[in-house]
C-alpha cells in the first residue's frame, strides 16, 4: 500500500527527516518497504506492508494514528460537516433482506451534483497512491476510502429502478455487468445490492455498469455499509474479482467508520461538487459493535512479560496515545476500553505488546532468562543414530530425508502386502495416504531421481520411523529404523576393473557396521521377501533385526531404475537392546601369525556362515580370522555341490605357535568340519 506523506501532514506533524519516521514505523511493526520521492507532485510516498491483523492501517488516518502514538505528537481528524435540516428522500425505500451478510447498511441521496473536474491536489494524492482520476464523484469516494479506510459506492440515483434499494442474496444464475467491463454469473451464496428489477452491485466488491456514475449524473445515491468479511472474501474468490473495497471489507472495516466515512464524503461533495440538497440517511440493521471491550492491565504484568521496569505514567501515556481509554483503578492498575477500530486487541497480553511496540523494542535490554540447569538424560537410541550416521558417511553413503507418507498403489504394485499398514484418514494429498512400513519406496524414488540427473552410482541411507499395525484393534507401532540402498558401479581404482554393486557389497558394509558397534554373533539367514531376490534375514543371536537382498524387478520397473540395487533395512529400536553394555579393550597381537588354506566340497544349500562359525569354534581362540577367498561350481565339483576355499589365520596372544602345533590344530579343524557338514577334501585346482 502506498501512503502520501503530504496527505499524512493533514492529520499529524512529520518532524524531518522522513527516513527517521519510516524507521520508527518499521520498528513498531508497520514496515516501510520503500521511500519514493515524487517531485512532480511535491510529495514523498511510503510503500508500506500491512499485516493481516491490522486493517486499521489501510488508510492514511490509520497510519497517522500510528505516527501520533510513536512520535507523541498531535492528531487532527478530517473535517466533517453535520447538517441538521436534511429532508427525507422522497419515495425511496431500503430493504435489508440478508442481515448476516450485511449487518448495517446506510445510504443517502445527493441532488444537484456537478460532476466537474477533480481538483489537482486531489488528483495528485490519488496518483501518489496508485489510483488514476476518473471523474469527480468516483474520485471523492476513492479519496475517502484511502483517507478513512471506509469503502463507499455511488450509484446514479436516476438509474436505480423503483427508487428501491434491496440488500439480498443473488438469484441462481443471475448476471451482473460489473464496472470492469466483465459479466459475472452469480450464485445464491453471493450478496448483492439490487433495485426493484435487478442486481446493481456485488456487495463489498464492485458496482454494476447499469447504475454507473458518468459526467451526466446529477443525482447520487451514496452507499456506506458494513459487510461481513467472510461473505465478501468467499464471493471475491469465487468470481475471481478483487478491488480496493473488497481488500478492506475482507479484513474487516471499522463499524464506527461507516457513518464517519459517509459524512466525510458528503462534506467533500458539498465543498467540491456543489450539491444542492442532501437527504436524511436511510439506515437498516445495526452496527456489529458490542458493548465496548474492557481489559484489565497491571503494571506488574507489563514488567513481568517485558522483563524491564516501567513507570506507571509511561504505560498510561502509551495506551492513551494509541486511542485506547485507560482508566486508573489505582496508580498501577488500569481498565482499558478498546475502540472499535482495534479489534485485534482482546487480552491483556495484547496491551503489553502495544506498550513494548510503541515504547520501542530496542529499549528492552537483551537478557537471558533465569532457569535451573537442565539434567540431560542419556538416550541410547539417539547415540546409536549418531554412531550409525558417522559410520555410513565414512563408508561412502549419503543420508536422505524423505516423507513418511507414500502412495499405496505404487507400493502394492512393487510387491508389498498392505494388510498390516497404517492408513491416513485425512491425507494432505489424495495419493499420499499410507504411512510407510518400509524405506524401499522412499529410497527407490531418491535413487531414480539421481539416475535421471546422470548419476551412475549411488549409496544412500535414511534413519526415520516405520509404521506397522499388529491388529485392527491395537494402536499402530512406530519403530526407529535404518534403510540402505546401493546401486551402480563399484570403482576399484584406475588399475582395477569396475563392477556393479551387489548383495555382498552391502552385506560387507553391515558386517563392518556390527563390528564397529561391538556386536558379535550376527548372521544372515536365507529368507524370501516378495520385493527382494536372494534375500536374507539379519539376526543377532536369536533375534531378527532386519533383512537384506537385491531389489526385485517389480520394484525396479515401478520406479524406473536403470540397474539392480541392493537394499537392507534394520530396526535400530531392536538393535539398541543388543548393544554390549561394556567395551572391552583388545591388545594388538605381539606374536606372529600363521596362515593355512582349507578347500572343501559341500552341499549347494549349506550356508558359508555356518562353516565360518564352526571353524572359529573349533579353533579354541587361536583362529584369529577366517576368510572365504574362493567359490566355484562345475568342473570336477559334482552337481548339487559347490567348492569353497577358506584362508585361516592362526595366532596366539600369549606366545609364538610352533609350526607343528598349527598343523595339528588345522588338521583337527578340517577333519571335524568335514564330519559335521559331510564335506570332502578334494584337489579342486
Amino acid at each position: 500500500m502506498k501512503i502520501s506523506t503530504n496527505w499524512l501532514k493533514d492529520f499529524v506533524t512529520l518532524a524531518p527527516p522522513l527516513e527517521r519516521i519510516a524507521e520508527k514505523l518499521t520498528l513498531a511493526g508497520l514496515e516501510v518497504k520503500r521511500i519514493e520521492p515524487r517531485p512532480e507532485w511535491k510529495d514523498t510516498v511510503f510503500e508500506v506492508e500491512i499485516t493481516t491483523n491490522r486493517p486499521d492501517w489501510l488508510s492514511h488516518l490509520g497510519v497517522a494514528r500510528e505516527i501520533h502514538a510513536i512520535e507523541n505528537t498531535g492528531l487532527k481528524l478530517p473535517s466533517v460537516e453535520t447538517v441538521p435540516d436534511r429532508l427525507p428522500p422522497s419515495g425511496w425505500k431500503l430493504d435489508l433482506k440478508e442481515a448476516e451478510g450485511c449487518p448495517y447498511y446506510t445510504a443517502c441521496l445527493l441532488e444537484g451534483v456537478q460532476n466537474g473536474p477533480t481538483p489537482d491536489g486531489m488528483q495528485n494524492r490519488l496518483a501518489a497512491c496508485g489510483l488514476r482520476s476518473i471523474n469527480l464523484v468516483v474520485d471523492i469516494t476513492n479519496y475517502v476510502l484511502l483517507e478513512t479506510g471506509q469503502p463507499l459506492h455511488a450509484f446514479d440515483a436516476d438509474l436505480v429502478r423503483g427508487r428501491e434499494v434491496i440488500v439480498r442474496r443473488a438469484k441462481s444464475q443471475e448476471v451482473l455487468a460489473a464496472l470492469d467491463g466483465k459479466r459475472y454469473e452469480l450464485s445464491s451464496g453471493d450478496l448483492v445490492i439490487a433495485d426493484h428489477d435487478r442486481a446493481i452491485a456485488l456487495a463489498g466488491v464492485m458496482g454494476g455498469q447499469e447504475t454507473e456514475v458518468s459526467v451526466r449524473t446529477r443525482n447520487l445515491l451514496l452507499e456506506s455499509a458494513f459487510f461481513d468479511p467472510r461473505w465478501v472474501r468467499k464471493t471475491s474468490i469465487r468470481v475471481g474479482l478483487s478491488s480496493e473495497s473488497s481488500y478492506r471489507f475482507e479484513r474487516r472495516v471499522d463499524p464506527e467508520g461507516v457513518d464517519f466515512g459517509r459524512e466525510r464524503a458528503v462534506t467533500l461533495f458539498r465543498e467540491l461538487a456543489g450539491v444542492r440538497r442532501v437527504s436524511h440517511v436511510l439506515k437498516a440493521g445495526r452496527k456489529p459493535t458490542p458493548s465496548k471491550l474492557k481489559i484489565h492491565l497491571s503494571l506488574a504484568e507489563v514488567e513481568k512479560i517485558l522483563g524491564v521496569a516501567m513507570k506507571p505514567h509511561q504505560v498510561h501515556s502509551v495506551l492513551a496515545r494509541l486511542g485506547l481509554e485507560p482508566r486508573n483503578e489505582n496508580p498501577e492498575n488500569w481498565v482499558v476500553t478498546i475502540p472499535s477500530y482495534r479489534a485485534d486487541l482482546e487480552r491483556s497480553v495484547d496491551l503489553v505488546e502495544e506498550v513494548a511496540r510503541v515504547s520501542g523494542y530496542d529499549k528492552i535490554p537483551e537478557t537471558l532468562p533465569e532457569r535451573p540447569p537442565v539434567e540431560v538424560h542419556p538416550s541410547p537410541i539417539r547415540d546409536l543414530e549418531e554412531r550409525t550416521r558417522d559410520f555410513l558417511a565414512g563408508a561412502g553413503f549419503f543420508e536422505t530425508v524423505t516423507s513418511s507418507l507414500i502412495n499405496p498403489v505404487s507400493f502394492e504394485r512393487a510387491g508389498f502386502e498392505l494388510k498390516d499398514t497404517v492408513r491416513i484418514h485425512n491425507p494432505i494429498h489424495e495419493e499420499l495416504t499410507l504411512l510407510r512400513p518400509s524405506f524401499l519406496a522412499s529410497l527407490a524414488e531418491v535413487l531414480a531421481g539421481n539416475e535421471r540427473a546422470g548419476e551412475r552410482s549411488a549409496a544412500i541411507f535414511e534413519i526415520a520411523s516405520l509404521y506397522r499395525r499388529k491388529s485392527k484393534t491395537e494402536a499402530p507401532e512406530e519403530e526407529k529404523s535404518l534403510g540402505l540402498l546401493a546401486s551402480g558401479e563399484r570403482r576399484t581404482g584406475w588399475k582395477g576393473p569396475h563392477r556393479n554393486l551387489d548383495y555382498y557389497d552391502l552385506k560387507g558394509v553391515l558386517e563392518s557396521y556390527f563390528e564397529i558397534l561391538g556386536i558379535k554373533g550376527s548372521a544372515f539367514s536365507p529368507q524370501p521377501f516378495s520385493f527382494l531376490e536372494g534375500s536374507a534375514r539379519i539376526c543377532v543371536g536369536k533375534e531378527a533385526v532386519g533383512f537384506l537382498g537385491v531389489v526385485a524387478p517389480s520394484v525396479t520397473s515401478e520406479w524406473d531404475l536403470r540397474g539392480r540395487a541392493a537394499f537392507a533395512e534394520i530396526s535400530l529400536a531392536r538393535l539398541v537392546r543388543l548393544l554390549p553394555s561394556e567395551k572391552k579393550f583388545e591388545a594388538l597381537p605381539r606374536f606372529p601369525a600363521a596362515e593355512r588354506d582349507l578347500s572343501l566340497v559341500v552341499a549347494e544349500g549349506l550356508q558359508i556362515g555356518e562353516i565360518l562359525e564352526e571353524i572359529k569354534r573349533l579353533g579354541r581362540g587361536q583362529v584369529r580370522n577366517v576368510e572365504l577367498f574362493d567359490l566355484f561350481r562345475g568342473g570336477r565339483v559334482p552337481k548339487g555341490q559347490k567348492g569353497v576355499a577358506f584362508r585361516m589365520t592362526y595366532q596366539s596372544l600369549e606366545r609364538t605357535l610352533l609350526s607343528e602345533e598349527v598343523q595339528l590344530l588345522h588338521e583337527t579343524v578340517a577333519r571335524e568340519v568335514s564330519e559335521k557338514f559331510g564335506a570332502s577334501f578334494q584337489n579342486i585346482k
